[in-house]
């Protein structure tokens, strides 16, 4: 092969072959069969340090948010729902702030997630109630406030929010059940009674 010769500018044998631009034969990729029990051991530390690194993201995310930096929050939130994948409250936490951050989209994938691992867990499905209900979806989101209800009836934010929802759908007598029951529940809540007495 030719080369060039950088001081004379002439050609000089090199004694290198040209490289080739494209691999002909790839060798068969070899894998050893890995005993069971050593597989189910590297899982498990595997499921471990995921657990780890959900907490160390976890940890970073909370810091974030006690400065109300939500979008620096939102990467580490993600991770943590990634590694540790069936931690119901990570999910509803990341839900929380993608919708905070303006990504209803993800914050119901969330929400829907995390009530799909924790069914009976009343948050996640106020989250999921406050996110329809900023769409306009009222009828999705008294379903969601219901069912919230159904977990936690002692909930006077619950019964406000179904309240207004029903309101919303033109249900104006169970609207007004709903913001007593709130009101019974905490008489000290300023939006149910302004909601009672139609201000």
């Amino acid at each position: 092969m030719k080369t060039l010769n950088p001081s004379s500018g002439s050609t000089v044998e090199s004694g290198f072959q040209p490289i080739p631009t494209r691999i002909k034969e790839v060798p068969p990729l070899i894998v050893e069969r890995t005993d069971p029990a050593v597989r189910a051991e590297v899982v498990q530390q595997l499921g471990e340090l995921g657990n780890q690194l959900a907490g160390v993201h976890r940890t970073a995310a909370e810091g974030y948010l006690s400065q109300g930096l939500y979008e620096e929050a939102l990467p580490h939130l993600a991770a943590a729902a990634t590694f540790a994948k069936d931690n119901a409250e990570n999910h509803n936490q990341l839900g929380f702030v993608r919708y905070v951050t303006g990504d209803d989209q993800g914050a119901l994938a969330a929400f829907e997630r995390a009530i799909a691992l924790a069914p009976q867990n009343p948050d996640s499905r106020f989250n999921l109630g406050m996110v329809l209900f900023g769409q306009s979806r009222f009828g999705e989101a008294e379903a969601a406030f219901h069912a919230a209800l159904e977990r936690d009836p002692n909930n006077p934010e619950s019964w406000n929010n179904r309240g207004v929802c029903l309101h919303r759908l033109g249900r104006v007598a169970e609207a007004r059940g709903c913001f007593e029951r709130a009101l019974v529940l905490d008489p000290t809540n300023e939006d149910a009674r302004a909601n009672l007495l139609g201000k």
